[in-house]
Formats: C-alpha cells, sequence, structure tokens
C-alpha cells in the first residue's frame, strides 16, 4: 500500500511537472506571438509613416526636406533633401523614412521602414508668355514717354490662365508665397508667388513705390500710378492701367472681360524678358506634383 502511495506521487509530481513546461511553453508562444504580432504592426505604421512623408514633400508648394510625428512622439517620418535626377529639371528623387519606437528595456526598439519616390513637378513652358504686353481688350498707349517692347498683342482671345501656368487659378492662389488684399497689400513684399485678391467694385492703386520678382497675379482690377519696377511676370485678372514711373522686365498679361480698354501713359517703360520669364515660371513649376516612380528600400 505503501509502495502504492510512493508510485502516485511519483506519478503525479511528474504530470504536474509536464503540465508545467506546457503550461511555459504555451505562456512563452503566447508571448513570442503577441511580439511578432506587435512588430508586425509597427512594420506597418512604419510603412505607412514614410508614405506620409512623401504626402507631406507632395502636398507643399516647396520641394524641400521635411520631418514630422502622427499620433505620438513615437511615430516619426524624416525626408531628406529632394535630389534632381541628373539630366532632367522636373524629376525629383525623395527618400522617406517612417519611425516607430518601442519603449523597453534596457533600451528602446525602433523599427523603420524607407520608400523612395520620383517626383515629376511642373513643366516650364515660357513660350506661352511670348508678349511683352497681352490683353484681352484694346490696348491704349497715350503720351511719347511710354515704351513697349515688341512684339505686344491686344484683344487676345486666346489668353487662358490654366493654359499658360499649367496650374489653376485655385491651385496658384492655394501655393502662393503671399495673398494680400487690396487693403493690406501697400508695402507688403513681393517676391515668388504674390496673390492680391481685389474687393468688388474696388481698384487695387499702386501709388507708392512696389519693388518685386517673381509672379503678381491681380485678382481685380489695379492702377499702377505710382513707382514699381518689377521683374517677372504680372497678371491682371481685371482691368488695368499703368499711369506712373513703371518699368518691367518680363511679361505683363491682362485678361479682362470688362470693356475697358488697358492704359498705358506716363513714363511706362515695359520690356520682354524671356530669362525673368523663366525664372518666374519656376514658382509654379513646384505647385504641380506627381509621383511616377515608387519602391521600398
Amino acid at each position: 500500500m505503501v509502495n502504492n502511495r510512493g508510485v502516485v506521487l511519483i506519478f503525479a509530481l511528474l504530470l504536474t511537472l509536464v503540465l508545467s513546461s506546457l503550461l511555459v511553453a504555451l505562456y512563452l508562444n503566447a508571448v513570442s506571438e503577441s511580439l511578432q504580432a506587435n512588430r508586425h504592426a509597427s512594420s506597418l505604421r512604419a510603412f505607412w509613416l514614410a508614405e506620409a512623408g512623401i504626402a507631406t514633400v507632395k502636398a507643399n508648394p516647396g520641394l524641400a526636406s521635411a520631418s514630422g510625428t502622427l499620433g505620438g512622439i513615437n511615430y516619426a517620418f524624416s525626408v531628406t533633401s529632394p535630389e534632381l535626377v541628373a539630366g532632367t529639371s522636373n524629376y525629383w528623387i525623395v527618400t522617406s523614412t517612417g519611425t516607430v519606437t518601442l519603449p523597453r528595456l534596457p533600451s528602446d526598439l525602433m523599427i523603420s521602414r524607407t520608400v523612395v519616390a520620383t517626383i515629376k513637378t511642373g513643366d516650364i513652358d515660357p513660350s506661352k508668355f511670348p508678349y511683352s504686353i497681352d490683353t484681352t481688350v484694346d490696348l491704349v498707349v497715350r503720351g511719347v514717354a511710354a515704351t513697349i517692347d515688341e512684339p505686344f498683342k491686344e484683344n487676345d482671345d486666346t489668353i487662358n490662365f490654366a493654359n499658360m501656368f499649367g496650374v489653376s487659378k485655385t491651385t496658384m492662389e492655394a501655393g502662393a508665397t503671399h495673398v494680400y488684399t487690396d487693403s493690406n497689400f501697400e508695402n507688403a513684399p513681393v517676391d515668388g508667388i504674390t496673390w492680391v485678391n481685389v474687393a468688388s467694385g474696388n481698384t487695387l492703386v499702386i501709388a507708392g513705390e512696389l519693388v518685386g520678382s517673381g509672379i503678381l497675379v491681380v485678382n481685380g482690377d489695379v492702377h499702377m500710378s505710382g513707382t514699381v519696377d518689377f521683374s517677372g511676370i504680372i497678371y491682371v485678372i481685371g482691368s488695368l492701367m499703368m499711369t506712373g514711373n513703371v518699368t518691367t522686365n518680363g511679361s505683363v498679361v491682362a485678361e479682362s472681360s470688362a470693356t475697358a480698354d488697358t492704359e498705358v501713359r506716363g513714363s511706362v517703360d515695359i520690356n520682354y524678358d524671356l530669362s525673368q520669364i523663366e525664372s518666374a515660371l519656376a514658382n509654379v513649376q513646384l505647385l504641380s506634383k506627381q509621383v511616377v516612380t515608387w519602391r521600398e528600400q
């Protein structure tokens, strides 16, 4: 009887040991699967963070390095400065890395994934601006002090903003370096892309001094009666009058649905300058972007 009890005890101990081993194995397996699932989820999150970096560069007006977080400081993306593809003028290599940091002891675990994309920016077509001044209505020049380079064109019904710049007016305004109204435009910086909204029934009067470059879009009527020195493209969506001491180098376009003539008088010097047009259009190039190739590094 005693021997039987001893055998049962040994059997019970062996059974307990086996069951304990199985429980430990099941626990370790569950922990391992949980860690693997967590790492897989973190890897996917790192991938989408890298994608977010590409999207950030694509959405912003310029092309530059970028960084940020999504969902907390442990979920970050970083984009290096885009590199121009050799032999091209509008294809850029963008490298973005997404990183997920998992707090652990003795040190944090970092999971990263990197995406490399080729982004094509808009084309520059200076041939869309072939005139020193181009207007949809009559061009009226008064006085002997006004000089206008050849060629110029009046009553031009082919003027089309989107066709000339390659982007819509909405896109241009949204990506402008500066956006003003006729009430706060005076003495404001004018460079890159400058967009001015003129209130209905008002006229933007530039009576002081204006020195600027790039693209100046006036959405409304404008009267330049002061001293203006501008290099690039002036595009007026309304009536245009120049009566001051105005010098432009590039191209001037007046898209007017009104019957009012485009009037030039006074000391006005309108010069056609292809290099200034090309320089101005470089600002618009970055407003239009599309991803043409993509790969994970």
